[in-house]
């Protein structure tokens, strides 16, 4: 007898093939989306700073059903390092063990190494790090509930650059950041993960809206030329709806701060 084998059974079988459910089409006959929406419209954003006590500047944030906290630590003065005229922005972008339809992994695996790396140029442009030689800027986001991969990143930047504004790190602009589903020649904005599953290519555009600047664009997939520039464009227009939510969370954070300062000197 072989030992080091295992003998396989004297009969077998073939497996049986679960029949999958045939996808249903993005648009309906009406021309809208499981959810309602109109091909081009964006989901209800909900935008909060202050969520981490401990953090500099933190933001929570919610797309739908995407989920995600971004916490800032810094500047801290790097101890290490030479010295360097420009500070350092490091990024980690994390999805939650829970977060998927499939678990995560505890360690970081290349996809949210990439993210992270996104992250990074996203928001780089923006912060004056030329004020802030021999510092470094720690942001940490971590995704509660993933419902689109790509609308996790545009939140994940939107969140990274409204709790970098909570923290007081001085900017040339907000980043705001909207993402977009390639599907048969047709755009469909703030794409969920059902959508992204009949997905031909999808596109991340981060945008500095007061500047009229554009700090980052991630697109993967096929598609022509004049469908890219479309989609840009209207990924641009989304990005100017989403900077008035970020301003509005902002303005009600400091208001809150002056009535919490108001309240502990009558005290």
């Amino acid at each position: 007898m072989d030992r080091r084998r295992v003998n396989g059974p004297e009969q077998s079988v073939p497996p049986l093939l679960k029949n999958l459910p045939e996808r249903q089409p993005i648009l309906n006959n009406d021309g809208k989306r499981v959810d309602q929406r109109k091909i081009d419209d964006l989901r209800p954003i909900f935008l909060k700073t202050g969520l981490v006590t401990q953090a500099n500047g933190s933001a929570y944030i919610e797309v739908g059903n995407t989920k995600a906290v971004c916490a800032v630590y810094g500047p801290r003065q790097l101890k290490r390092a030479g010295f360097s005229s420009n500070g350092t922005l490091n990024c980690e972008f994390k999805f939650s063990t829970f977060s998927c339809t499939k678990r995560r992994a505890h360690m970081r695996d290349s996809e949210e190494k990439g993210y992270s790396q996104v992250l990074v140029q996203a928001l780089a442009p923006a912060v004056r790090l030329e004020l802030l030689p021999k510092s470094a800027i720690d942001i940490y986001v971590n995704v509660l509930e993933n419902d689109g991969t790509s609308s996790c990143l545009a939140a994940a930047i939107v969140a990274a650059s409204t709790a970098l504004a909570d923290a007081g790190i001085e900017m040339l602009d907000q980043v705001t950041a909207c993402s977009a589903v390639l599907s048969k020649k047709q755009i469909i904005m703030d794409g969920t993960e059902l959508e992204e599953q009949q997905k031909d290519g999808n596109m991340v555009v981060s945008y500095m809206p007061s500047l009229n600047e554009v700090t980052h664009i991630l697109q993967s997939g096929i598609s022509e030329a004049a469908t890219t520039s479309q989609a840009i464009e209207q990924c641009i227009d989304g990005c100017s709806k989403i900077y008035s939510v970020m301003s509005t969370a902002l303005l009600q954070s400091l208001d809150n701060n002056n009535n919490d300062e108001e309240e502990n000197n009558k005290l």
